[in-house]
């Protein structure tokens, strides 16, 4: 239970009927006080109140008044009469006025809980039969927005359950999702083809475009009455949120194909990860301005669009799964609030999956030549050459080359050919009896000493030792002559 009003002019039984209820065993929001039927009324007014409790005899407004009052509202609490014995023939008037229950003073606990108890499964049970009526009622409207072809009994059907028969409504198709409560006449879809569709009574209407003034992110059909009409409302308000989206300032306006031949559409997604994007770009621009003149109807525009999305989706596929972009509201561009918002969403999106591609072809780019820089190193390792020969070999900034060769490889430039000329050294000083220095001129080292200390860096002992242990290992100990195989390295 929500609020509770208690009305009661003597302050002591006000407070004692206040606490009580705090701690009876419904669960109540708030309990509010007031000392006569006028507060009551204007209280009543201005928020829904689940019950309220009022003593029949009270200055300015007295109870049995209060209720006769209340009959005139739409929305009418549960009402429980407090009286004194001299007062039961009012109290009977009182209920007959419309109070469901009655207390004579003092008011005793048990009996208030009883009652509060009482008129909270009244509550919930109503509360449960109204979620299931509107429940049903959303079904058969939405089943009547997206489908023509609905028989007259189905219709007759869904009007039985709702306000729609009795008095306009006006459908009202925006950008963004409307508050509703279950107590008021409105109903919203949050996405019926792409759009936020919402049906409200014709007099809330005034006050929802004062609350969007400025801005052109809705469309509102005329007022209609029966759900024969829905369809019809429906349409017209998507046409006119088409024209809001498009920015297009009057209705009848002569417009144009614009659908491309499907090889320029190509052309276009394909241009999306190339340095010729910025072609796109300018097209969409071009597009977006030519549908706010007119030159172009927003349904042809957003056919286009679709297309577009469609052909992306198939050819990027992979890289909108890895970068985690989604397309899907790009499909629905009434969800946006114009044309403007809606294509610097797409600038942005095809943006992002350009310069990924773009990426991926530098890097592919990159490592092609990294590949082939390693080629060169593997046959060239014997002459002095060092990173910038290199980079300028596969004609890359040196820099870039840098970096890129440490991604690919792991090590840097010097680390990873000395790897190479010691592997060479180490295979030589296994399977050849050439010297020691000879070695080391043969893998890139013209002075003995920087090959030995440099071997003894990556090996831990000299080439000498290396050899030896080598040739004490296999038992081989004999002489032998140059480029006589030792060991299988």
């Amino acid at each position: 239970m929500n609020h509770v009003l208690i009305a009661e002019d003597c302050k002591i039984i006000r407070k004692g009927i206040s606490a009580m209820i705090a701690r009876c065993q419904v669960p109540i929001n708030q309990i509010i006080e007031c000392k006569n039927g006028l507060e009551a009324l204007e209280i009543i007014r201005n928020m829904p109140i689940d019950v309220l409790i009022t003593d029949i005899r009270m200055p300015d407004m007295d109870g049995i008044t209060l209720v006769k009052e209340l009959q005139k509202s739409q929305y009418i609490p549960r009402i429980v009469a407090i009286s004194g014995y001299d007062d039961f023939s009012c109290a009977v008037d009182l209920l007959r006025c419309g109070a469901r229950e009655y207390l004579l003073k003092p008011v005793k606990r048990e009996e208030l809980n009883s009652i509060m108890m009482k008129l909270e499964e009244e509550i919930q049970k109503e509360q449960s039969e109204k979620r299931a009526k509107r429940a049903l009622c959303y079904s058969q409207i939405r089943r009547i927005l997206l489908s023509e072809n609905i028989t007259r009994e189905e219709m007759k059907e869904a009007e039985g359950l709702n306000w729609f028969n009795e008095e306009p409504y006006t459908v009202v198709i925006s950008s963004r999702t409307l508050n509703e409560a279950d107590d008021t006449r409105i109903f919203t879809f949050p996405d019926v083809e792409g759009c936020q569709v919402t049906l409200m009574a014709e007099k809330e209407v005034k006050d929802f475009i004062l609350n969007r003034r400025g801005s052109s992110d809705y469309g509102v059909s005329d007022p209609f009455q029966g759900l024969f009409n829905l369809r019809k409302a429906y349409e017209e308000a998507r046409q006119r949120r088409i024209r809001g989206f498009c920015m297009q300032e009057r209705e009848g306006i002569t417009s144009q194909n614009c659908l491309m031949p499907q090889n320029e559409i190509e052309c276009f997604v394909q241009r999306i990860g190339t340095q010729k994007n910025s072609k796109n770009e300018a097209f969409l621009l071009e597009l977006a301005d030519r549908v706010k003149k007119g030159e172009v109807e927003g349904l042809q525009f957003q056919d286009f669009m679709c297309h577009i999305i469609m052909r992306v989706r198939e050819f990027y596929g992979r890289i909108l799964a890895e970068e985690e972009i989604s397309l899907e509201n790009l499909c629905h561009m009434l969800e946006f609030n114009n044309i403007d918002e809606y294509c610097t969403e797409i600038r942005r999106v095809f943006s992002c999956i350009n310069e990924r591609v773009l990426r991926e072809n530098d890097d592919y780019k990159s490592r092609l030549k990294v590949e082939e820089a390693l080629a060169y190193m593997n046959e060239n390792y014997s002459r002095n050459i060092n990173m910038a020969m290199v980079s300028n070999h596969v004609s890359m900034n040196y820099t870039v080359f840098s970096i890129a060769f440490k991604e690919y490889t792991g090590d840097n430039f010097v680390n990873y050919l000395r790897k190479i000329r010691m592997n060479e050294a180490k295979r030589l000083l296994a399977e050849t009896d050439y010297k020691i220095g000879e070695i080391g001129q043969m893998t890139g080292y013209e002075d003995p000493k920087h090959f030995m200390k440099s071997f003894k860096w990556v090996a831990g002992i000299t080439p000498s030792e290396f050899r030896k242990n080598l040739r004490v290992k296999d038992g081989k100990t004999e002489n032998i002559t140059p480029k006589t195989k030792l060991v299988s390295f």
